[in-house]
């Protein structure tokens, strides 16, 4: 499934790149990251095998775990001046102590390729698509889009209202006039409000959440949410219960995951191709 979707979006990147005014200027993304947190550089190693493969380079910043928070601003300011970086993504959650929004506050919003900084959410709130979403957002809309899933009057349930998937993708999906409803953790009869979706989408990061109680026929159901069972990667539904009774349902891993990388590519060539223009 994801396959698919990618392929359609490294199609945008080429597009881009070949009416990029500097050709021969490398896409340059740099991954701040704190500690070695097997969850960051899991994303990392997966970050780089995409970038590689579309001709794209990545910088490592490896800060050790002790990294305080004045070192860490004056690193990214360093990325931020730096002509040669056009993206900078930084690893969260980041340690305790570290003011998170001063930090993030630090990336240019030209460079938020991640869409973390309040101005490019605040973009996001007004549809302004010259702004970057967090990528797993962009994700999900890439697939409903490359699948041609009808979204104006949509009812789309979301499990999760997080800042970094739910709360972005509502707005998405509002401002394409879908339905959505919102379920955090402490929402009553969360299996019952999942069963009057059309589109189902989970991303609370609890293995196995949504099984067959909280899905019926015809729904389409999108897997955002990742963590680890008895050391592998897993999702927020319970494939084995869900898959046989629903009109679709994306895989984890191989689904929002992989095409969310492939988003990541995409802003930074356009972050590139905004840098080269503006010289």
């Amino acid at each position: 499934m994801g396959k698919e979707v990618n392929a359609e979006i490294k199609q945008k990147i080429r597009g881009i790149r070949e009416q990029c005014p500097v050709k021969d200027v490398l896409p340059t993304l740099a991954v701040v990251r704190i500690g070695n947190n097997p969850g960051d550089i899991s994303y990392e190693k997966g970050i780089r095998k995409t970038m590689d493969a579309l001709s794209m380079a990545v910088c490592s910043v490896g800060l050790s775990q002790e990294t305080g928070e004045e070192e860490l601003v004056a690193t990214i300011e360093k990325l931020a001046e730096d002509e040669g970086i056009h993206g900078i993504l930084l690893m969260q959650p980041l340690p305790q102590g570290i003011d998170v929004d001063r930090v993030k506050a630090t990336i240019p919003p030209s460079k938020d390729v991640d869409g973390a900084t309040f101005d490019n959410l605040g973009r996001v709130l007004a549809g302004n698509t010259e702004g970057y979403s967090y990528c797993a957002p962009s994700a999900v809309m890439a697939l409903l889009d490359h699948y041609e899933i009808p979204l104006k009057g949509a009812n789309v349930v979301l499990i999760g209202s997080g800042l970094v998937v739910g709360r972005p993708l509502a707005l998405l999906l509002a401002d394409r006039f879908a339905t959505v409803t919102m379920a955090n953790v402490y929402s009553k009869d969360v299996p019952e409000m999942a069963q009057k979706a059309d589109i189902l989408i989970s991303a609370c990061g609890v293995a196995g959440l949504v099984d067959a109680t909280y899905v019926h026929e015809g729904q389409i159901v999108i897997d955002v949410g990742t963590s680890r069972k008895n050391g592998k990667i897993c999702g927020d539904v319970n494939w084995e219960e869900v898959a046989p009774i629903v009109k679709a349902v994306t895989p984890t891993p191989g689904g929002i995951g992989s095409i969310t990388t492939h988003i990541l590519a995409l802003h930074l060539m356009l972050a590139c191709a905004r840098a080269c223009q503006s010289k």
